[in-house]
């Protein structure tokens, strides 16, 4: 009971920006996997390597499934494949609806939540060639080993987009990648794949651990037109700083309402696909003002600017019109949209 306590203690310290992580390397960190289980592991235990040549065992043209959904295939995906020419003419793929391509984070699969619900909502709005890409049989059950996987998985990823505007006529203009996690990170490399060239990346609670600071393969506001990042375990699971064209906080960013104690983190880190996955269908959707600096975020105040953005939504923001950082509240459940 003791030692329990002793960890919820702490963990509340860094939730509530009392021991935020900098950019400087840290010993301890602190993560969640797609099941919302947390880890904690040392940056020493394992710090030689991390960086290196992954483990030849996974290879990512190979082993990353690639799985199609339409409203034509229901629950059961036609997968497809990079240099495939008849997985791609046998499939349900349609150039003349958008494509929206989903990326999991560690330990997520076929399975996880975030393939369910997102493609669910959007094949309930609209007609889209729905593309989730299940890199889990490169997931390892320690972190910074799959943590080194998010750039060969985006870059296979951008291959299969070469690959579909090459041989299917995939207008990269009708193209979002969406991230969760180690996810934000691989769907930011799918950008840098790109040259920066696609339209929208959204960033779902991009991972910290293993990428603060300026490193390469982490997603950056350059990996294309428009980066946006829906930040809800800022400081713990997720990134706090602002790192895309257009930042949203809800509830300031850190800890979520309706998530009880929240001792790892896994529901607020959660929240940020939930949000998302409202803001596809809501009536209402998420309207968030525009803040005068990231210094009020981490203040928990807002001096509006005047501006108004949406989050999230179908079809996302695009442009250069949507820069900065912005704040809202939401509900303690579902429906989380408040109506102003």
């Amino acid at each position: 009971m003791k030692l329990v306590l002793c960890w919820f203690v702490l963990f509340q310290l860094i939730i509530q920006g009392h021991l935020v992580p900098t950019e400087e390397d840290h010993q301890w960190h602190f993560t969640v996997d797609d099941e919302g289980r947390l880890h904690i592991f040392s940056s020493e235990s394992n710090t030689v390597g991390i960086y290196s040549d992954v483990n030849p065992l996974f290879q990512p043209e190979k082993d990353i499934r690639f799985l199609l959904y339409t409203r034509s295939t229901g629950d059961s995906p036609h997968r497809i494949a990079n240099n495939d020419y008849e997985s791609i003419t046998s499939s349900r793929f349609n150039p003349n609806h958008p494509t929206r391509v989903i990326i999991h984070g560690w330990g997520g699969s076929q399975n996880s939540v975030i393939n369910r619900v997102i493609r669910t909502e959007l094949l309930n709005v609209g007609e889209f060639n729905v593309i989730f890409v299940d890199w889990s049989a490169g997931n390892d059950p320690f972190y910074p080993n799959s943590r080194r996987l998010v750039y060969p998985v985006g870059i296979a990823t951008s291959n299969l987009i070469d690959y579909l505007a090459k041989v299917a006529d995939l207008n990269r203009d009708d193209v979002v990648v969406i991230g969760h996690s180690l996810g934000a990170h691989a769907a930011g490399n799918v950008g840098k794949g790109q040259y920066g060239k696609l339209p929208t990346i959204i960033g779902l609670d991009p991972a910290l651990p293993f990428f603060a600071g300026d490193v390469t393969d982490r997603i950056k506001q350059t990996d294309a037109e428009y980066v946006e990042i829906i930040h809800t375990n800022g400081g713990a699971a997720g990134f706090l700083e602002p790192i895309g064209d257009a930042d949203f906080y809800p509830n300031w960013g850190r800890i979520q309402p309706g998530c009880g104690v929240d001792i790892d983190g896994g529901c607020a880190h959660q929240r940020a696909v939930d949000y998302y996955v409202e803001s596809i269908y809501s009536r209402i959707g998420f309207n968030a003002v525009q803040c005068a600096s990231f210094q009020e975020i981490r203040s928990g105040v807002c001096s509006s600017t005047g501006k108004v953005a949406k989050m999230g939504g179908e079809p996302p923001n695009r442009g250069s019109s949507v820069r900065g950082v912005f704040y809202f509240r939401t509900s303690d459940a579902r429906p989380f949209s408040i109506e102003c």
